[in-house]
């Protein structure tokens, strides 16, 4: 795959925001997360953040503008009936899915004793807590987190053909958001 400088799109100002942007979701998201824009006031969200449950992504958005899903490296995997409802009785018609910097995902398999110790101090059996990480590791176990958003956002796409779904990227150091380019990524 590419450098991260290769298929991500910084947003440092609106005019960075490719047209097919545009007086959409996606730019008030953007505006208001990167640049700061005043925020306008939402009688109900325009569009739903899918993202993973890491706590130190916060998003820059004003009340009632967005939906957000939490779950373990931003996968649809649990989720699909929140976000169907979300799609179907919502009104929702623009989906952001951000992956994210340093993410625990990422070769989660590194953390099953610390996730089998911390469930047995909690109460769990050994057996139990090993039990549950064999089983579900691999679920949400990610190599690459931009190779993941743009698969999960391809699953959407598949789903919810008339529904904008956007690949982003978030970055932990400076909590700005990025445009993953999409015919960029070369997969080896």
């Amino acid at each position: 795959m590419n450098s991260e400088k290769d298929i991500l799109l910084p947003i440092l100002k609106k005019e960075d925001i490719p047209e097919c942007y545009r007086n959409t979701p996606i730019e008030k998201f953007l505006c208001y997360h990167n640049l700061n824009y005043p925020f306008d006031l939402y009688e109900k969200a325009e569009i739903l953040a899918l993202m993973c449950m890491d706590y130190r992504k916060i998003l820059n958005l004003p009340e009632n503008f967005a939906y957000i899903i939490r779950n373990s490296g931003a996968k649809i995997k649990g989720v699909t009936f929140a976000l169907s409802f979300a799609v179907a009785v919502a009104g929702i018609n623009t989906i952001a899915v951000i992956g994210h910097s340093d993410c625990k995902m990422i070769n989660v398999k590194r953390h099953r004793a610390a996730f089998v110790k911390g469930l047995v101090r909690h109460g769990w059996k050994r057996q139990r807590a090993d039990k549950l990480f064999s089983k579900m590791y691999l679920k949400f176990e990610i190599k690459d987190v931009i190779e993941s958003i743009v698969t999960e956002t391809k699953k959407l796409r598949s789903q919810y053909p008339k529904t904008q779904i956007v690949p982003l990227y978030y970055k932990v150091k400076d909590k700005s958001l990025c445009l993953v380019i999409e015919d960029r990524l070369q997969y080896t």
